[in-house]
């Protein structure tokens, strides 16, 4: 199949080229003037240059596609709220609106459990049908808005397909999110735990991956599925990351009220020499909450098998602790 990637060289979108390469699929994927583009060259992809905000720069790469995956977003909870926009929002709309009008055979909106903006304040499991908690930080209303701008053209006649993968870890490292919280509790460098008791579905990489995989392959149009994986509480995780390196177990429990004021304080004294401050208040409001998400429909549909935790995090801990 000729399949069109954005976010081909992101965390997730990277490995699942790499499966989709591996699987036989031409990849078509849209790469900004200054993006790295070696690791999809190397895989045989096509590259094409442009930009979310240019729903015109994505028609060369679009046209004759079997299946567009949209897994380009905005991340940084430092970047400009216009260019968190323009990414998750109007970006989202430029993609499905083209692959609309292009005729495109189906659709896979890579979204995030970020679109739901948690889950209930109880601790139960939240499910596809889950109503939005109200959203912590500008990234998860974003991310909602711009899977209303696809659902929009799904009622149109787009054949869309959802995932929303849930806290993301696991070989190879990126900058944010996950993997740099656990590397630091594997080195015994976090003095804090900040909500320990929140509860938190895990995913590792390579099961996201083989559940859109699954999608593509198994799943009836307009169907979507939480990728969530195992739930636990940030110190349960934390437990087990030190218990497999020996590491000290982080002695400070702080609330996220408790960490925004002591990041308030202390974020200047960082900028003045240089260094980036230890968190960000917009990461920090995700923990006021629980993000415990219910998978059970992609189990039992897609006979989908993520790993536990334990599972994942020997193996990321591994690669972590090498770095």
């Amino acid at each position: 199949m000729r399949i069109y990637v954005t976010g081909g060289t992101g965390y997730i979108g990277l490995e699942l080229c790499r499966r989709l390469a591996g699987d036989g699929h031409e990849l078509r994927c849209l790469v900004r003037p200054t993006s790295r583009r070696e690791a999809l060259e190397a895989l045989g992809a096509s590259c094409f240059e442009g930009d979310l905000a240019d729903r015109y720069s994505l028609r060369e790469g679009m046209s004759g596609a079997d299946w567009v995956i949209h897994a380009a977003a905005e991340l940084s909870p430092s970047a400009p709220a216009e260019r968190i926009e323009s990414a998750n929002v109007a970006g989202s709309e430029n993609v499905a609106s083209l692959a609309y009008k292009l005729g495109v055979g189906r659709f896979l909106s890579v979204s995030s459990v970020a679109f739901f903006g948690g889950s209930p304040d109880d601790g139960s499991p939240a499910t596809e049908e889950a109503p939005p908690q109200p959203f912590p930080n500008r990234y998860s209303a974003t991310k909602h808005a711009g899977q209303q701008a696809v659902l929009r053209w799904a009622e149109e006649g787009l054949r869309v397909n959802t995932v929303y993968p849930s806290l993301v870890y696991g070989p190879p490292g990126k900058k944010d999110g996950a993997n740099p919280l656990l590397r630091r509790l594997a080195k015994g460098w976090l003095p804090a735990l900040v909500a320990a008791d929140r509860l938190t579905s895990w995913v590792f990489i390579d099961d996201v991956v083989d559940g859109i995989v699954r999608v593509m392959e198994r799943a009836e149009v307009g169907r979507d599925y939480l990728l969530a994986g195992e739930v636990a509480t940030i110190e349960e995780v934390a437990r087990t990351v030190t218990s497999m390196t020996g590491a000290p177990l982080p002695r400070l429990r702080l609330s996220p009220l408790q960490a925004r004021l002591l990041l308030a304080v202390s974020a200047p004294f960082y900028r003045l020499r240089g260094r980036r401050p230890p968190s960000d208040p917009e990461l920090l409001r995700n923990l006021e909450r629980h993000w415990c998400f219910d998978d059970s429909r992609a189990r039992r549909e897609l006979d989908w098998r993520p790993r536990s935790v334990e599972e994942g995090l020997a193996r990321t801990v591994e690669y972590l602790s090498a770095l």
